[in-house]
């Protein structure tokens, strides 16, 4: 009986550091949230000047597919101590907004995953403006 007790607390104990170690896995491996504002004139995006984001896009590819376009970006980011380049590509919609995925190609966190979302805000004869948010998965992730 006291043999039965003991494996059962073993076994008990086993599970619980095995659940906490993978709890704390998941919790270091979360996507990091950047959200964000730009202005794009031309094909050519950035945050505004003083921004806590740095966000500077350019697109390298445009096709347009009727009302809505594939399109393919190079990105570079800096906020805080994350500073990175990373190639996109996805599509804009004519609902107003642009789904992009891509990787992190030199920087911080290089080979992660980026996706990113960004709503139309306002736009005129010149420029558009959005606001976004950018998830970058680390590798590890």
């Amino acid at each position: 009986m006291t043999n039965l007790k003991t494996t059962i607390g073993l076994l008990v104990a086993v599970v619980a550091v095995v659940a906490f170690g993978a709890a704390q896995a998941s919790a270091s491996s979360a996507p990091i949230v950047i959200t964000y504002e730009k202005t794009c004139t031309g094909g050519v995006c950035d945050s505004p000047a003083g921004d806590r984001v740095t966000l500077h896009m350019e697109v390298t590819g445009y096709r347009s597919t009727g009302d809505a376009a594939q399109l393919t970006v190079t990105e570079r980011i800096t906020v805080e101590d994350i500073s990175f380049t990373a190639e996109l590509s996805g599509h804009f919609s004519p609902a107003g907004f642009i789904v992009l995925n891509g990787t992190v190609t030199s920087g911080s966190f290089a080979g992660a995953q980026v996706h990113q979302r960004s709503n139309l805000v306002s736009a005129d004869a010149t420029s558009d403006s959005w606001v976004g948010q950018l998830r970058l998965m680390p590798a590890s992730a």
